[in-house]
């Protein structure tokens, strides 16, 4: 479920992002699980942030879904800084999937996955199936 969907901007960028038929289908599974999730408008790709709680504080865990490249789509776990002034970014790794090989009506298994570790706080214990530590994109804000 997407809490923050009658903010104007979420729509937009919702609008903007989702031409992709996978990140399409990637939306909407988000916005159909239980799981509550806002979505950042002032982030480039589609960016998730989990509104669970981790050992009584807010999670700061974000996915952000991107095109890295033609054919290629990225979900990218990470955490911004606890220091509300630095613009630093933790990377917990990524999932790259190739657009050709992914079925839009049967990504909903990766989803979850992704999904069960951004709850989580990104526990080390709980990474999705074809998770890598590095990838050889750049990470755009």
């Amino acid at each position: 479920m997407i809490i923050n969907l009658e903010n104007e901007g979420v729509r937009q960028k919702i609008g903007t992002e989702t031409v992709n038929a996978i990140i399409k289908s990637i939306f909407d599974h988000i916005s159909n699980v239980t799981g509550k999730y806002a979505i950042e408008t002032e982030a480039s790709g589609l960016e998730f942030m989990s509104t669970t709680e981790i050992r009584g504080f807010l999670n700061r865990c974000r996915l952000k879904v991107f095109k890295p490249e033609d054919n290629k789509i990225m979900a990218w776990f990470y955490k911004p800084s606890a220091v509300h002034f630095s613009r630093d970014r933790y990377s917990l790794g990524a999932v790259v999937l190739d657009e050709s090989q992914v079925d839009p009506g049967s990504i909903g298994k990766n989803v979850d996955q992704w999904l069960a570790w951004l709850d989580s706080g990104l526990d080390p214990k709980v990474r999705p199936d074809n998770w890598k530590s590095a990838v050889p994109y750049d990470i755009p804000n």
